[in-house]
């Protein structure tokens, strides 16, 4: 199971198709009669092709394509190709899917594999349907997954193999929940302990006694590799590293100036760009709260405001306490937001959308005025 990190097998053409607009510029530059380029051509035909190339396969190879069309196409505010390659994706992901546990057997898992790294692009790229459409798939494809790696366990003849199979399931789990797929997290990380479990029935049956503390030191290893790789993926999640590649990004484009990071800011934050934060306070204002909180919402890439957060394509509001008070976050449609909350936001404290009025929600809390909005851009 390749956890963990992306490989970004689309980038150099994403790089590519960056550059694009430099080289029209070039072009501008010639003579009068030297024939114009089509505008975004290089982006079009790139489009053109990958789109083909989806339609008469169900490998995974022209997703990258499409994703790095998709996401170019959004920065160059090209709406129309970035939505048309997002829902090329979305359908070659499904058929993909669909052959996936068809075929079954390692076919399942490589193609759980290549879902994983591109679910970290989709992220990093901020496309909603491309990330909505992974999350099916791997919702799907997990389980079988599991179920095959935990029937190695029990089918490997020796309790070495059966070991190494176990730690498989290990991987798994980090991987749903650097992904934050808690549920299924929670499922691989029962598999794992059950397995464990047997095996050190195993082990406890052993004859010999040197053999007997080799698989109880091994399994102890074992166990304890598992909870760092867990707790690494749960630092290091999905959100966390498409904020460091997104500044990355930011400061290959523009060395001499200093981006501010997602990194530098709550996960909450950190989730994307789209979502609007009302703060309420019950008492007086902490100063140095405010500022922290002043500094956070542009580090995020938002804006304090002096107005309430937009009702407009709300998908629902999710409440949640501060120091001295409480905040509301507005969820909108659509959004990488949408999915991290609905994921991370208990049923007690969300409240749907057609409750909110559309002059805005009231905190919960008695007493509590509003004292800071922090705004998506735009």
């Amino acid at each position: 199971m390749s956890a963990y990190f992306p490989k970004l097998r689309f980038q150099p053409l994403f790089i590519g198709l960056l550059t694009a607009g430099a080289a029209t510029m070039i072009y501008a530059s010639a003579p009068a009669a030297t024939p114009q380029p089509e505008p975004n051509a290089d982006l079009r035909s790139a489009f053109r092709e990958a789109v083909r190339d989806a339609k008469i396969s169900d490998e995974l190879d022209p997703a990258y394509v499409l994703l790095g069309v998709a996401e170019t196409a959004q920065k160059q505010n090209l709406p129309q190709i970035a939505a048309d390659a997002a829902t090329a994706f979305a359908d070659l992901i499904k058929r993909a899917t669909a052959k996936a546990l068809k075929v079954g057997g390692d076919a399942t898992q490589d193609t759980l594999d290549q879902l994983v790294d591109l679910r970290f692009m989709a992220r990093t790229a901020n496309l909603p349907l491309p990330q909505a459409a992974l999350d099916d798939a791997m919702t799907s494809l997990f389980p079988p997954v599991s179920k095959a790696v935990q029937h190695k366990v029990d089918t490997a003849e020796s309790w070495d193999e059966k070991l190494q199979h176990a730690d498989e399931l290990a991987d798994l789990q980090a991987s749903a929940t650097q992904i934050l797929k808690d549920d299924l997290a929670h499922e691989l990380g029962a598999a794992f302990d059950l397995k464990t479990a047997q095996l050190e029935t195993l082990a406890g049956k052993a004859e010999d006694a040197a053999e007997r503390t080799r698989m109880t030191e091994a399994l102890a290893k074992s166990r304890q590799s598992r909870s760092e790789r867990v707790a690494d993926a749960s630092a290091n999640n999905i959100n966390v590293v498409a904020a460091l590649m997104q500044g990355q990004a930011d400061q290959s484009i523009d060395a001499g100036s200093r981006v501010p990071s997602e990194v530098d800011v709550p996960e909450e934050l950190a989730a994307g760009t789209r979502s609007c934060i009302e703060t309420g306070f019950s008492g007086k204002q902490d100063a140095t709260f405010v500022r922290s909180l002043q500094l956070n919402c542009i580090n995020s890439g938002r804006l304090p405001s002096p107005n309430r957060c937009s009702t407009a394509n709300l998908a629902f509001l999710c409440y949640d306490a501060v120091p001295g008070g409480e905040k509301m976050t507005y969820v909108y449609r659509g959004t990488p937001e949408e999915l991290y909350f609905q994921r991370k936001c208990s049923p007690d404290k969300v409240m749907k959308a057609d409750a909110v009025p559309q002059s805005g929600a009231s905190f919960r809390t008695a007493n509590t005025t509003l004292g800071f909005t922090c705004a998506p851009p735009g």
